[in-house]
């Protein structure tokens, strides 16, 4: 977390907590109307510092354990599940911003010509953040998946699978905050279909790259890091992705790559 955006987190906080203790004080002077809406002004605030660090934060513990997992294609592969807490936070900002957008846009539509123009920009804007929304419900749970053929994953607002032989490198980056980064070529066995078209995240528009930024992995993402690093140089183990044997081999910690 650099300076900058620490100082920007502990500012927030303080309003957070400004806006509470008015929304107290309003409370016992019997001005409910106010109260609420100090209050949820409040939570609102205390949701984008809590997304906004969460996604910076470094991750202790091995986390959830990788899954064996039928493919709907067939064959099987590990599965490293998406975590709920982050779906959690970022939903919330979003529904939230969705819900006063809308309400600006409906109070705006009863001010003349341009109360009208700017509710039906207000109007539109609310209507993306719910297309995105009900787009991130629909795939949820995240996923990123290693088979034997290649890696899948199920983003946000997308999906991709992405063959071995097209991988050539595996590393961990940073685009503001940090990000795994499988390198691949695209190829005609490279599927991937974006639900949200180019109005997406940061890693739908990295494809035909495989990324996915450590904060939204349940397991501790270095050792995915090294399972996907580990799978991308041994070819011959590879098809131990659709076993058990892969699983314990990644839980085990013997799926590693050099310093």
């Amino acid at each position: 977390m650099s300076v900058r955006f620490t100082m920007a987190m502990v500012g927030l906080t303080l309003l957070v907590l400004g806006t509470l203790a008015l929304a107290v004080s309003a409370a016992g002077s019997a001005e409910p109307t106010t109260a609420v809406l100090l209050a949820a002004g409040a939570f609102y605030m205390a949701h984008v510092v809590a997304s906004s660090v969460y996604s910076r934060r470094l991750r202790r513990g091995a986390g959830r354990a990788p899954t064996l997992v039928d493919l709907p294609a067939g064959g099987r592969g590990v599965r490293f599940a998406y975590s709920a807490w982050p779906y959690y936070l970022l939903l919330s900002v979003l529904v939230m911003s969705g819900l006063v957008t809308g309400l600006v846009a409906v109070a705006a539509a009863t001010a003349g010509v341009v109360g009208v123009l700017l509710a039906v920009a207000f109007a539109a804007l609310a209507a993306t953040v719910g297309w995105f929304v009900v787009t991130m419900l629909r795939l949820a749970p995240g996923e990123l998946v290693l088979s034997p053929a290649g890696i899948h994953q199920r983003g946000l607002t997308f999906t991709q699978f992405v063959p071995w032989r097209d991988v050539y490198q595996v590393s961990a980056e940073s685009i503001h905050t940090p990000i795994l980064i499988v390198k691949a070529n695209m190829s005609d066995d490279t599927r991937v279909r974006r639900y949200t078209g180019r109005f997406g995240t940061l890693e739908s528009r990295l494809v035909p790259f495989v990324a996915v930024r450590p904060y939204w992995l349940a397991t501790n993402p270095a050792t995915v890091y090294h399972a996907v690093a580990f799978y991308h140089s041994h070819l011959d183990l590879r098809p131990e992705l659709g076993t058990p044997a892969a699983v314990e081999r990644i839980t085990d910690g013997r799926a590693v790559v050099p310093e």
